[in-house]
């Protein structure tokens, strides 16, 4: 995952595993390291604060517990693992604090693969989500102010304790206990698959990290929050960087290692570059997909007032591309390409570029026209650096809707 300013530039000072097990690239822009602003606070040079966090993640993970290797799916290329993997196909399916279906690249492929008879589909939801539409069973899961939880953040340096506020109502169980009852309903002996809320936090803690000094799950619980044990004001790179030489490398040796270009530089994006391509004759506009101001990604695009705050999904587009397309301001639009397709209503607005198109993620597709959303024409491919979705890499056409 890697941080994009306009300069296209970036350096890579490292490789770092979080706590989906996936390899995430922690970068920093150029322009910090020639100004030698990062020496300062607030001098640009951080994408998030996770990796200042020394936990003890491996107490959580148990990979020593495997016996044999697992298999690995990525869950940004959901639909290829239930509609093109057959050696052997997955036949059961767990998801918990995700909502797929509304989330995921190519909506169309992921739907295909829920759909399949021979899949067997749990859900733990809150909620009625179009990924609980294709499960065969779905258990009802606590809300935060319902269970013990230890948090950190993407930016600042606080560890804060969930203590719950509220009982569970009905039959409503945090994760962590729906695991150790499956645990048991398996008859497995391991210990700790067994663990409880506490037990797991102390874990996490006991890393013997110097970030964590003082602090421990009874000082959490009577405070609330700790900060982590760095300087006030914090510098984290005041004595040296997260690499082999200390220093900040402009030619990096591991993102050679990676399979990636070791000095720092601008690679096109794959779909949205290409110019007089057939795909690009087919699909003319690129369509990147940013954030609605009112929903969490998917997360609260059920709530009726963030609803009517969001209003419809529109579609910006550029009144040079607008204009040979019939398209006025409040059309209705289908945006497509061979991937599948959405509605929206267009926003005719010098706010994107000729060529680009844009529109927010996080509806959800049975709130929307046709049942689909922007995810319904994204790629499920992974990007070069990070392994991670490739959200605006994607050239779609857009045309008024019928009346």
């Amino acid at each position: 995952m890697a941080e994009t300013r306009p300069t296209g530039i970036r350096i890579g000072i490292g490789l770092q595993r979080h706590g989906g097990g996936g390899m995430a690239v922690r970068t920093i822009t150029c322009i910090p390291g020639v100004t030698g602003d990062w020496r300062h606070p607030g001098g640009g040079a951080c994408y998030d604060t996770r990796g200042f966090y020394g936990l003890n993640w491996p107490a959580l993970w148990r990979d020593d517990l495997r016996r044999t290797p697992a298999r690995a799916l990525h869950m940004t290329r959901l639909g290829e693992g239930l509609v093109d993997l057959d050696r052997p196909p997955v036949k059961v399916l767990f998801i918990y604090a995700s909502n797929p279906v509304a989330s995921v690249p190519h909506q169309t492929k992921v739907r295909r693969g829920l759909a399949r008879d021979d899949l067997f589909t749990v859900v733990v939801e809150h909620f009625l989500t179009d990924t609980t539409r294709y499960a065969d069973i779905v258990l009802p899961a606590t809300m935060q102010i319902e269970h013990k939880d230890l948090l950190i953040a993407y930016g600042h340096l606080y560890l804060s304790w969930n203590e719950p506020a509220a009982a569970p109502p009905g039959e409503c169980l945090p994760t962590t206990e729906l695991f150790r009852r499956i645990a048991r309903t398996l008859g497995l002996d391991e210990p700790a698959l067994y663990d409880s809320d506490d037990d797991l936090a102390r874990q996490v803690l006991d890393s013997g990290h110097p970030s964590l000094a003082g602090i421990t799950l009874d000082e959490l619980k009577a405070r609330g929050w700790m900060r982590l044990a760095v300087p006030d004001p914090f510098v984290p790179f005041a004595t040296g960087f997260p690499s082999p030489s200390g220093k900040l490398e402009f030619v990096s040796e591991r993102m050679a290692h990676a399979g990636l270009d070791p000095v720092a530089g601008y690679t096109p994006a794959h779909e949205a570059s290409q110019r007089d391509t057939p795909l690009a004759r087919d699909y003319p506009l690129a369509l990147i997909t940013p954030a609605d101001h009112y929903f969490l990604n998917s997360t609260f695009a059920n709530v009726p007032l963030q609803q009517r705050r969001s209003g419809v999904a529109t579609l910006r587009i550029h009144p040079d591309d607008a204009a040979p397309l019939g398209i006025t301001a409040g059309d209705e639009v289908r945006v497509a390409n061979a991937r599948g397709a959405f509605f929206a209503v267009a926003d005719v607005t010098d706010r994107v570029r000729p060529g680009v198109v844009a529109s927010t993620k996080g509806h959800w597709p049975g709130d929307s026209k046709g049942g689909a959303t922007v995810n319904a024409t994204v790629d499920e491919r992974d990007s070069d650096m990070g392994g991670g979705a490739v959200f605006h890499d994607n050239r779609v056409r857009v045309e008024r809707s019928a009346p």
